[in-house]
């Protein structure tokens, strides 16, 4: 296991056997401030840069994912010092959707507001039964979110969220497609390492070259989608990895990615 995390740090990465488990962990809710964001942000390069990193589990330490961002540095805020703290969120999320390589949420409790767009970032999100989901700046003179929800779920409940401030429970966010599945919170880690490891069994190559086309074809229509996505498949004719993982299927033996480049 490596260890990215300093004593008194707000954002710890530990990485075994390919997964960058990304903590964050700011008592008590890990809400976050600049120095948090500029924290994930350099977690995220730092994970992109690994060719090991094949996954990466973001969870919350304590009793909260993340219950949103400090309010009191907003308040004496110019329109400017507001857009330009803006924009330095706007570049932490961006970095988190175009992660190379898949992003499970542990969504082990609360996940309010940043929390939320976090959670809504992931490619997977798995959710302990004590979790909950909330856009709640609308209480707070604020809004945010709401296109970052409307990603994963009914445009319905993301403007329901987003207009009324109201929490959804684990239960209803599994109804609403906010979530892919409901755990107990003892099987949550476990659940989202068992996701992890079958991410990490494929091909590395193909395993990227998928997250990255998931997120092209995210915005597009359906045929220049599958376009998109056939001139990839054709460049993986070529791919020694990918060829491996054929081979190993019809063989019906387990890939061997170490020596195909």
């Amino acid at each position: 296991m490596r260890s990215g995390r300093l004593d008194g740090q707000p954002i710890c990465v530990e990485i075994e056997e390919g997964v960058a488990v990304v903590t964050m962990r700011r008592p008590p809710v890990n809400a976050f401030t600049s120095a948090m964001f500029a924290a994930l942000r350099a977690a995220l390069a730092g994970i992109a840069r690994d060719p090991s990193c094949r996954a990466v589990i973001l969870t919350g330490k304590g009793r909260c994912f993340c219950a949103g961002s400090e309010i009191d540095g907003f308040l004496d805020q110019t329109e400017d010092e507001a857009a330009e703290d803006l924009a330095l969120i706007r570049i932490t999320f961006n970095a988190l959707q175009d992660c190379p390589v898949p992003v499970i949420a542990a969504v082990n409790g609360a996940a309010m507001g940043t929390g939320m767009v976090l959670a809504a970032l992931a490619d997977i999100r798995i959710a302990s039964e004590k979790a909950v989901f909330a856009l709640p700046e609308i209480k707070v003179g604020a809004m945010g979110g709401i296109r970052h929800v409307m990603r994963i779920a009914p445009q319905g409940i993301a403007r329901l969220m987003a207009f009324t401030g109201c929490r959804i429970d684990a239960a209803a966010a599994w109804h609403h497609h906010l979530v892919e599945r409901v755990v107990a919170p003892e099987r949550l880690m476990d659940e989202a390492r068992e996701i992890a490891r079958q991410i990490t069994a494929s091909s590395p190559e193909v395993m990227r070259l998928a997250k990255a086309a998931a997120n092209r074809v995210e915005e597009m229509g359906l045929r220049e989608a599958y376009e998109h996505e056939c001139g990839i498949i054709a460049s993986l004719r070529s791919s020694p990895q990918a060829r491996e993982a054929a081979l190993a299927f019809v063989e019906k033996r387990k890939p061997d990615f170490s020596t195909s480049g």
